[in-house]
């Protein structure tokens, strides 16, 4: 028995206001209702006494420890920028917003 009709499909492509044609209602029936025997089976499978799960890794906030490296200063930063101003890269106006 089938999980979905042809008439669900182009109930839901209308809320979601596609243009479906025939042909297509036709195959995402179809595909949909694989997809939907899939989690029922999924569903039906017995999980009594198995432990919930949110993640399987026990690695929690991996990162490299901060390091301070160089890098370049303010004004060499700057010195090759098109414009500065008041020692900030000056770059163009955008929005409308005031200066």
């Amino acid at each position: 028995m089938s999980q979905i009709s042809r008439d669900e499909v182009a109930h839901l492509a209308r809320l979601a206001r596609l243009a479906l044609t025939d042909a297509e209602l036709d195959t995402y029936a179809s595909q949909l209702d694989a997809i939907l025997t899939h989690v029922s089976q999924v569903q039906a499978v017995d999980v009594t006494g198995v432990e919930p799960t949110d993640n399987p890794l026990k690695d929690v906030n991996v990162a490299r420890p901060d390091q301070i490296t160089p890098c370049l200063t303010q004004q060499e930063a700057l010195a090759e920028a098109p414009e500065a101003v008041d020692g900030r890269f000056a770059v163009p106006q955008i929005l409308g917003e005031p200066q």
